[in-house]
């Protein structure tokens, strides 16, 4: 049987355990098995909200960070992945997005911004996903006070605009 009917058997069944471990199970964290995985958890999470709990208690989120960061310059696993980010934290609340922070996805979105250009699939899902954890109070987009003062002092009247995800303190 194929992996991806697995993916879809999984998805048809609400398996979390089974994906997030067969994500865990693929060593060498090979792109498709990545990619199928990070989709099948974010339609798991699109047909029963209350699965996003469970993807955050059994590890999902690390696992999804892992999968990004192995393959950052691939369009399909950082799309798929930040959408899945996304779905986790737009049904799992403040505890899911807590979790994003904690557990590697902060970095791993935040690689997709540098490494995927503005407007790409990847950039506007890793910018979804980020608003909604700016949303829960954990980001802002912008420079912290400091900066800002100091920026303001150096550029006297310059106009530019940039975007930059800090983690809020306290987070």
């Amino acid at each position: 049987m194929a992996v991806e009917h697995l993916y879809h058997k999984a998805i048809e069944d609400r398996d979390v355990q089974w994906i997030v471990a067969e994500m865990r199970r693929d060593a060498g964290m090979s792109e498709p098995i990545q990619q199928w995985g990070c989709d099948a958890l974010f339609r798991v999470v699109q047909h029963n909200p209350p699965a996003a709990k469970e993807i955050v208690s059994c590890g999902g989120i690390e696992v999804v960070a892992a999968a990004m960061n192995r393959h950052p310059g691939s369009v399909e696993v950082q799309n798929e992945a930040c959408t899945a980010i996304w779905r986790v934290v737009r049904e799992g609340g403040f505890p899911a997005a807590k979790a994003v922070v904690e557990q590697g996805g902060l970095e791993a979105l935040n690689l997709v911004l540098k490494t995927h250009p503005d407007g790409s699939a990847p950039n506007e899902a890793a910018m979804l996903a980020l608003g909604c954890l700016a949303d829960h109070g954990l980001v802002s987009f912008g420079k912290s006070r400091q900066e800002e003062a100091l920026e303001q002092i150096q550029s006297k009247g310059k106009a530019f605009a940039q975007v930059f995800v800090v983690a809020e303190s306290g987070a």
